[in-house]
């Protein structure tokens, strides 16, 4: 009878050590935000402030599913910033649609990094930036601020704008 009791016992201290090491209940603290995004900023090229599309802009993202290259909009009536997905391929391709012809693109090289923070949580996928190209339409420039997108909001790119094309 003594022995059974020390194995409830035993049982029991061990039950509560894991409630306090694990969280009783078993649930784990998940990230709000699976979803990585690249933030583009939009800045005048000469001042370096803040620029703001009178007209918007509309982003298509050329996404790569089984082989295929599927071209979707991936933001609406962009003003001053855009945050985008990336492909869960080795490139994604942005265009830019200022007016039906004036039109921008960017392609960025960038490597996938698989990202799991716990067994219990979705997995996530982030990317580290690698190469950049884009055009100049109407843009002037595009400079790489922070190569690592996750899921936490940062400024990833600048996009230099000459103020008479931004209008």
């Amino acid at each position: 009878y003594r022995e059974r009791n020390m194995k409830k016992t035993t049982i029991l201290i061990f039950a509560v050590i894991c409630c306090f090491l694990y969280g009783c209940g078993g649930e784990a603290e998940c990230p709000p935000n699976y979803v990585s995004l690249a933030r583009f900023e939009f800045l005048d090229s000469k001042t370096h402030t803040a620029v703001k599309m009178t007209n918007g802009a509309t982003v298509t993202g050329t996404i790569w599913r089984d082989g295929t290259a599927n071209t979707d909009t991936v933001f609406n009536k962009a003003e001053s910033y855009m945050s985008v997905p990336l492909s869960y391929t080795d490139q994604t391709t942005y265009v830019i649609h200022y007016t039906e012809i004036m039109r921008d693109t960017i392609e960025l090289k960038h490597k996938n990094i698989p990202f799991v923070s716990d067994i219990e949580c979705p997995a996530m996928m982030f990317f580290d930036v690698e190469d950049i190209r884009y055009t100049t339409n109407a843009l002037d420039s595009v400079k790489l601020v922070n190569p690592n997108i996750t899921n936490e909001e940062k400024i990833n790119f600048y996009i230099y704008y000459r103020a008479a094309n931004a209008e």
